[in-house]
């Protein structure tokens, strides 16, 4: 796979983007009704934003239209 080519804060933007993205994709149907979690970020936080799990991923990673502060 060609995930890494280019510089290496290309390829750390990459991992995380795949971190998150992880974190948000949807279980099975027997595992979200053996555990009655969606997401594994709701296995973690043990709460939900929405039930739709693109609508979770758009609503954490917007920060909720807040900027990030001025360094």
């Amino acid at each position: 796979m060609q995930y890494f080519h280019g510089s290496w804060e290309a390829a750390l933007q990459a991992g995380r983007a795949m971190a998150v993205l992880w974190n948000f994709h949807p279980f099975c149907r027997k595992t979200q009704q053996k555990n009655g979690f969606l997401c594994p970020f709701e296995q973690l936080n043990s709460f939900r934003y929405h039930d739709d799990w693109l609508r979770n991923f758009l609503i954490t990673s917007s920060l909720n239209g807040r900027r990030p502060l001025p360094k």
